[in-house]
């Protein structure tokens, strides 16, 4: 098995017009993938330069890049989501899958970091929070016409395409919590947890946040004989990068606070959008347990965005001042791949 599995990661790095993220893939599922470079040192070195050359190819925005880029950090990324039983996880920390992905993060961050604009923000951690819920709240995404559209226009199959592509958040946010409260003082701690146990239902199990996702997806035949994996596999690099910008934050622990920007972001704009969705499921005819999910978190989420302002992000920027750029930073991040996302989508349901 060993011989094969090696023979099929050689084939693929080696031949020069296999996607990149397809040898990701393999090198992921590959047991004896740190003997392998070892036992091969001149295939390292064609490694690193295909990854090289994809981060090149990225910063000269050729879409096979950003797709490939964006599609090998998603499967390296869930190196720390799942169990054995589930996903083959033993590559977790091999260190040339991580010098791969430090290399292909590299490239992303500077991208991402030029797009950010400067903005002026008050040094008062009070006025702080009024300006950056206000900078979210205003942000053309936060409004955008893709939501509109699901709302008034969107047919049953529109809604389920958009679905199959909302998986890269919405089916693991508990987890994307659950990662990002690790380190963080008590007090803050206390804020995400209360969070989290709304994604668990408050102990319920058939109120399970991604339980109540599943009747959705089940529901607009977005599942039916496809696994989640599946679904993973057809995501568009725009719905990749919203996921992967989640991931980023909160598996390193140097982005501790730029994950609170991130989420932070994702919860003050989820009200509004789940709104008009919600009007689009009643259009459609969807039941009452497939609009649950998001009914459930036009209530819940409007009290967690304000929860995460004070109770989270407020207590950080009281004692570590230099907090914010990062919590601004994360919140960017956020904002602009949701709004390549959203403007991805709107163009492919209307052809504008």
């Amino acid at each position: 098995m060993t011989v094969t599995m090696n023979s099929r990661l050689k084939e693929k790095l080696l031949f020069e017009t296999t996607p990149f993220h397809e040898v990701v893939k393999e090198m992921i599922v590959e047991k004896n993938l740190y003997s392998y470079f070892i036992n091969n040192p001149d295939h390292r070195e064609i490694l690193l330069s295909r990854t090289r050359q994809l981060a090149e190819d990225f910063k000269k925005k050729n879409p096979q890049a950003i797709y490939s880029l964006h599609r090998s950090l998603g499967w390296i990324y869930e190196l720390h989501l799942y169990t054995p039983g589930k996903h083959p996880v033993y590559n977790q920390f091999n260190p040339i899958l991580l010098e791969v992905q430090r290399l292909l993060e590299m490239a992303w961050e500077e991208f991402e970091d030029q797009r950010i604009p400067k903005v002026d923000y008050p040094e008062n951690p009070d006025e702080f929070i009024r300006w950056f819920k206000l900078m979210l709240i205003n942000h053309e995404v936060a409004e955008h016409k893709l939501f509109h559209y699901l709302e008034k226009n969107a047919s049953f199959e529109e809604m389920a395409y958009f679905f199959s592509q909302e998986i890269t958040v919405d089916s693991r946010f508990d987890d994307l919590v659950a990662l990002a409260q690790i380190g963080l003082d008590n007090d803050v701690k206390m804020e995400l947890a209360e969070n989290y146990w709304d994604e668990m239902g408050n102990g319920d199990m058939s109120k399970v946040h991604t339980i109540m996702f599943d009747h959705l997806l089940e529901e607009l035949k977005v599942t039916g004989d496809k696994s989640l994996n599946s679904l993973f596999n057809d995501a568009s690099w725009e719905s990749l990068a919203c996921g992967n910008v989640l991931l980023h934050s909160v598996i390193h622990r140097k982005n501790a606070y730029r994950a609170l920007g991130a989420l932070g972001a994702v919860e003050m704009l989820a009200p509004k959008r789940f709104s008009y969705l919600v009007k689009g499921y009643k259009r459609i005819g969807l039941s009452e347990k497939a609009q649950e999910y998001h009914v459930l978190h036009i209530s819940i989420d409007a009290k967690h965005g304000d929860g995460w302002l004070r109770n989270a992000i407020a207590p950080v920027i009281k004692r570590n001042p230099e907090a914010k750029k990062e919590i601004i930073k994360g919140a960017y991040y956020r904002l602009n791949t949701s709004m390549d996302y959203c403007n991805m989508l709107y163009q492919t349901f209307t052809k504008n």
